[in-house]
């Protein structure tokens, strides 16, 4: 668990930096907020990913073989929730796809840095 918290500083630090240049930058159509609230989708379907993993860990580790059915169940969810969470951006929030998008492909960047970066 302490390796998947680390993972997840390295998307918060790559989401942060990358906002930090848009508004450094004064990048004309890209809000930073809506970059923000991307990365927060991705940061919040990385901690589904991580609960559901350390469920499945748990289960196998205790013998149950059932394991599998946790990782099939964090990937409908995180499915649900990204798609939740965008169209509460879009809807209620009104902010702009394209730097939610940015957003979100910034912590998955982060993810996949962190996640080179961290070998357990």
């Amino acid at each position: 668990m302490v390796a998947q918290l680390k993972i997840i500083r390295y998307q918060a630090s790559v989401i942060v930096l990358v906002a930090l240049v848009a508004v450094m930058l004064n990048i004309e159509g890209l809000d930073y907020k809506a970059l923000l609230y991307g990365g927060g989708i991705s940061l919040t379907v990385s901690l589904v990913m991580l609960l559901r993993v350390n469920q499945a860990t748990k289960k196998v580790s205790e013998g149950n073989q059932s394991g599998n059915l946790y990782i099939y169940i964090g990937a409908i969810e995180r499915l649900f929730v990204s798609i939740a969470l965008f169209g509460l951006g879009f809807v209620w929030l009104k902010l702009m796809p394209l730097p939610m998008i940015v957003g979100l492909i910034a912590g998955q960047v982060g993810f996949s840095i962190g996640g080179y970066k961290v070998k357990d």
